[in-house]
């Protein structure tokens, strides 16, 4: 039964998604989505499959881990979507936003600037010039609507910057991410119609499972010290990876589900905690509001991104010593408070999201700039692997840095930045 509804609720919200595609800007429902594929889709998959990988395997039975998982994220989707349709049209003159291409080209130099600056910097400080580092990409979105043509051109520009930067690093989760923010701002602003956002979703999610399929081969490659035609290798390997029958090979295409599986992690909470390792009872979540509220200088015990502690912890599973992986929210509320409590948590993180959005759609009906800061300040809200100390920490920061940075424009620069 469980399985039942999850995957009507995913497809659920699938619809919405759609349906809201080039009407709004609909981040929190692409937050659902991949919550829905990584908790529900891709386990489901995982159970019916007859491969199971040596570690990355659902390690309890599928009705134990669908009746925790399955009311958690229908809780958690309910109050999300309160939250929008308490507030889910943005007042917004699109012919007017072509009035800040000054302001975007402003954010693009001034991002560009951050991006060489981020390498430079004492760690304490690395995450604020991250973010502002961020700032060329909505510089960008700003040019998107600009109604100079040149500017459009670069708009384009940056997402072939991430394009490069990704086969450079052979990480891509920035280029699949923002190239997806992307979308919806240019579907919102051509109010694009169902088929084509259908199509151009499914060009994007055959894209997305290219890079997983070549991903793990070709990032061996690039961290090996290759020093090529990036693309030529990419094109390579996928062609290798093709002819070797990723169609036909069940290992393969279970590999693959790997990518999209985040249930593994969550099964092995659920198996290990608290069979071996009690219940956290908050420690995790009050480790993540700390960490987002006070700076490292402040708080000197702060927790670190990528979630090795925790995810050792609480599964009893070892990772490498350059691997990080998180709990997810779903997984990191088991560890927390148990199947009941687990539940609860995630409905009211799904609340807070809610008036959180409230709040910002509010501010934007008042300033139109704020849009498009709304990418950067849920880039890592959206990924449904990301633990809480990530997720709010990023989420905190991020919009105290906007509206300082707003305030700052405004009344030191003299940058009107106000559409009033």
């Amino acid at each position: 039964m469980w399985s039942s509804v999850g995957i009507v609720i995913v497809l659920f919200v699938a619809i919405l998604f759609f349906k809201r595609l080039g009407n709004a800007i609909p981040i929190l429902e692409f937050m659902l989505i991949l919550a829905g594929l990584q908790w529900i889709i891709g386990p489901l998959i995982d159970y019916s499959s007859d491969y199971h990988h040596f570690k990355y395997y659902m390690y309890v039975e599928k009705e134990n881990y669908m009746s925790y998982v399955v009311p958690a994220y229908c809780l958690y989707t309910l109050f999300v979507l309160y939250g929008l349709n308490k507030m889910k049209n943005i007042s917004v003159d699109i012919d007017a936003l072509g009035n800040y291409s000054k302001y975007g080209i402003i954010l693009l130099v001034l991002g560009i600037l951050f991006g060489f600056l981020k390498s430079v910097v004492p760690m304490s400080l690395a995450f604020v010039f991250f973010l502002l580092s961020s700032f060329k990409f909505v510089g960008g979105l700003i040019l998107l609507f600009s109604k100079i043509k040149w500017h459009r051109y670069l708009f384009f520009g940056v997402i072939f910057f991430l394009l490069i930067q990704a086969l450079r690093s052979a990480l891509f989760h920035d280029f699949l991410i923002w190239s997806t923010f992307f979308y919806m701002f240019w579907a919102f602003k051509n109010k694009t119609k169902l088929k084509l956002n259908i199509l151009i979703i499914a060009i994007g999610f055959s894209l997305g499972t290219i890079i997983q399929v070549v991903k793990s081969d070709y990032r061996d490659l690039i961290w090996e010290g290759y020093n090529g035609n990036y693309t030529s290798l990419f094109l390579e390997v996928l062609n290798k990876r093709i002819s070797g029958g990723l169609a036909d090979n069940t290992e393969q295409q279970s590999e693959l589900n790997v990518r999209l599986n985040q249930g593994w992690i969550i099964s092995a909470i659920m198996e290990y905690t608290p069979r071996v390792q009690p219940h956290a009872n908050g420690e995790t979540v009050k480790d993540a509001v700390f960490a987002s509220v006070l700076p490292r200088f402040l708080n000197p015990n702060k927790k670190m991104a990528g979630g090795v502690e925790n995810f050792k912890k609480y599964t009893g599973l070892t990772l490498d010593d350059n691997t990080s992986m998180g709990m997810s929210l779903v997984g990191e509320a088991y560890a927390n408070y148990g199947r009941l409590g687990g539940v609860f948590f995630l409905m009211i993180w799904g609340l807070f999201l809610g008036v959180f959005w409230i709040f910002l759609i509010k501010k934007v009906n008042k300033n139109v700039i704020i849009l498009f800061f709304l990418p950067l300040i849920f880039y890592q809200v959206v990924k449904a692997e990301t633990e809480l100390v990530v997720v709010l920490n990023h989420l905190i920061k991020s919009t105290v840095l906007v509206f300082g940075f707003l305030w700052l424009s405004k009344n030191v620069l003299r940058l009107n930045f106000q559409n009033e």
